[in-house]
């Protein structure tokens, strides 16, 4: 057993039975205390904060609970010293056989680990990038942070659905299909100027111009050739979605959810449960007084809720509004009974995470339903010290297709989750064109090169094959450095770090892991240039080159499955 799961196993077993009354065991569980890696080995091998969590549940000091649970760890062989320290945190260090075997115990499991979840079924919704034209920059965030976490939560356990929310109705794509008519209308005379009613760019451009080499009969049938543009401009999308590994498992039509039976069923529910009323909205702050005309219609009682306005569900000509088609859609998502619904949206949708969430949970009060929403923060594009400046609204952005030419999907995808999601991402260039340690993703590659390169020295040297050694019958004895001792600690948080990651919706703790263990394997490797008898493999030393290369071999083994879970490359040369 890994020595997260045997330290909670063992802690939590002690604690149920010999300590806790029965009627309490229902409030132990084993994600509610922490067993962590100090950055400070002085701290112990590893921590834990229980006896501070479950002191306040039995009414007893941290101090003493934590004296109780020393006393029964101090049984086990496999630990050397124990201390509490501060308000009750028990440091724990282990005997270096105890970390020879755990590294043993990685390699059994490194195929074959199950996770400790209840299974359930997720529905992630991702990327629903209006289909006015290409996909910018903006959009790769949150489509690789959708489909990491994707990615994380089936590798746990969980059936997830991945979900893209196509806006093919409303007030965007009248201005599109009017657009592309523009265009056709158009087309031989460049010297149109076009007006704040049209969508500018390029490519629009060139949709109006395949539309015409579908239909060389070109008759103004504003249905048809919305079709045909929608279909064109998705199939970009998903071209360019394919390009960085992101795929889906649904698409789902605005258009089509938002039919007029069900636009009633959602009225009349909301007017059973006293939550609608026709009347005049407040002004909006961003409209002057002059400009603000007061009109009748369908409102939601949002202030009854909390929020500072009551919102608009149909315009006064009767259309539904963003607000009322998002109910209609997630009213059906929860109908379809997933246990937890996620929406990756980005920071612009602040605001109106509180009134959806208000509004479902009215319409749902008999209905056991998760629903969580994670707030995407800006991407800068950054040439230098300059920042890319971007108008979707000029026609003026990076595409995303673009910057994948550049960069290539490996890197855009790890540099997209590096940072938790709320954080800014400055994407520069240049320090992701370079082939050192300021290029995260190529710093984890050449880790696991310089892996794959020392089992063929070691070959070379020892006229041996490292490939049919028998890991589990190895002698790891010489694993003794601080250093080796480090990595091995990390190797073994791996299972506990994806399932934190996946528990948290966090891919970027993910990238940090295999940075950090990245880092410290150079550092290892490193040692070797400044005392040669640290070198992994010794020409002289068969077993300690052995037990050193058994180490780098799971390094590569753990890179590897993380960077499988991230959806990117782990080539073996570079």
């Amino acid at each position: 057993m890994l020595y997260h799961d045997f330290l909670k196993y063992k802690l939590l077993d002690f604690i149920s039975s010999e300590i806790l009354v029965k009627e309490l065991n229902e409030k132990l569980k084993a994600d509610s205390f922490n067993i962590e890696i100090p950055d400070n080995k002085e701290f112990g091998d590893v921590s834990t904060n229980i006896a501070m969590v479950f002191s306040k549940i039995i009414d007893m000091s941290p101090h003493v609970l934590g004296k109780k649970i020393t006393e029964e760890l101090k049984k086990n062989e496999s630990i050397k010293k124990l201390e509490i320290v501060g308000p009750g945190f028990i440091n724990i260090f282990f005997t270096d056989s105890f970390w020879q075997s755990q590294l043993k115990e990685l390699m059994k499991k490194i195929d074959t680990y199950k996770y400790k979840i209840k299974k359930k079924k997720i529905c992630i919704e991702f990327v629903s990038a209006n289909p006015t034209g290409l996909m910018h920059i903006g959009h790769a965030r949150g489509a690789v942070l959708g489909d990491t976490i994707s990615s994380i939560l089936e590798e746990v356990g969980h059936d997830v659905e991945k979900e893209y929310y196509i806006n093919d109705a409303g007030e965007q794509i009248k201005k599109l299909i009017k657009t592309i008519i523009f265009h056709i209308n158009n087309r031989t005379d460049n010297k149109f100027e076009m007006s704040d009613d049209f969508y500018p760019g390029d490519y629009l451009k060139e949709v109006a111009k395949k539309i015409l080499e579908i239909h060389k009969d070109y008759s103004k049938d504003e249905n048809l050739i919305e079709e045909k543009v929608l279909d064109l401009i998705m199939k970009d999308i998903k071209s360019d979605l394919f390009k960085i590994r992101v795929d889906h498992n649904s698409f789902v039509s605005e258009k089509q959810i938002s039919v007029k039976e069900n636009v009633n069923n959602i009225t009349k529910k909301l007017e059973e449960k006293n939550l609608i009323y026709f009347g005049y909205q407040d002004k909006p702050k961003s409209i002057s007084v002059e400009k603000w005309q007061q009109k009748k219609q369908l409102l939601f009682k949002s202030k009854k809720l909390g929020d500072d306005s009551d919102r608009a569900l149909l315009k006064p000509d009767g259309q539904l509004t963003y607000f009322m088609s998002d109910i209609i859609y997630h009213q059906n998502k929860i109908d379809r009974h997933y246990d937890t619904l996620l929406n990756i949206w980005g920071i612009d949708h602040s605001g109106y995470v509180k009134r959806l969430k208000n509004a479902l949970e009215e319409l749902n009060k008999k209905k056991k339903f998760n629903f969580e929403i994670k707030l995407t923060s800006l991407v800068n594009l950054l040439e230098g010290d300059q920042i890319v400046k971007m108008s979707k609204r000029e026609g003026k952005y990076v595409t995303l297709r673009d910057v994948v030419k550049i960069v290539g999907a490996d890197v855009l995808r790890f540099m997209m989750i590096s940072r938790n999601a709320d954080k800014r991402i400055d994407f520069d260039f240049e320090i992701i064109k370079s082939k050192s340690k300021d290029n995260p993703v190529f710093y984890v590659q050449y880790a696991y090169v310089r892996c794959m390169s020392l089992i063929k020295i070691y070959n070379k040297t020892f006229d041996d094959d490292f490939n049919k050694i028998n890991i589990s019958n190895s002698n790891l004895f010489y694993l003794e450095l601080d250093e080796e001792k480090v990595l091995i600690k990390k190797l073994c948080n791996y299972f506990n770090m994806i399932i934190s990651s996946a528990n948290n919706y966090e891919p970027h703790r993910v990238t940090n892991y295999l940075f950090d263990l990245a880092r410290d394997f150079h550092a290892y490797w490193g040692l070797g240039k400044i005392d040669s008898s640290k070198k992994i493999i010794l020409e002289n030393n068969i077993d300690i080159s052995k037990s050193r290369l058994v180490l780098a071999y799971a390094i590569s083994q753990v890179i590897k499955k993380g960077l499988n879970i991230l959806k990117i490359d782990c080539p073996e040369k570079m």
